[in-house]
């Protein structure tokens, strides 16, 4: 596998898992408010949050890498490689937060799975 396919699919994971933190998170802290009047509480909330930290900790180091990918490879196969995250999302969205299964759900990540396969043929 040539190095920029790993280190797309290296910051697509880590990117994914961003978002993955980011959730778990928001579990802990609950809804966000984003009115003004509470803006400046809920910033504090949300930076103060380990959990929080965490993710964007994964989104700056997948950015380091998306940069180092798409000084190689063409955006054009590259960006939709992302909806990769898509899958990892969703296992673990099934997994850590119960969410649903459904046929539709299962048959969206089949044909995005299909669809980046195809892209990188």
């Amino acid at each position: 596998m040539k190095p920029s396919l790993v280190l797309l699919f290296i910051s697509i994971s880590l990117g994914a898992t961003g978002q993955i933190f980011l959730k778990y998170a928001t579990g802990r802290m609950g809804e966000v408010n984003l009115k003004w009047s509470a803006l400046p509480f809920t910033l504090l909330t949300i930076f103060r949050n380990p959990w929080t930290i965490t993710g964007l900790c994964f989104f700056v180091t997948s950015m380091v890498l998306w940069i180092k990918v798409i000084s190689t490879m063409e955006l054009s196969k590259a960006y939709p490689s992302i909806s990769l995250s898509y899958i990892i999302v969703f296992v673990f969205s099934v997994l850590l937060f119960k969410e649903t299964v459904t046929l539709t759900k299962v048959m969206g990540i089949l044909l995005v799975s299909i669809g980046v396969f195809f892209l990188h043929q």
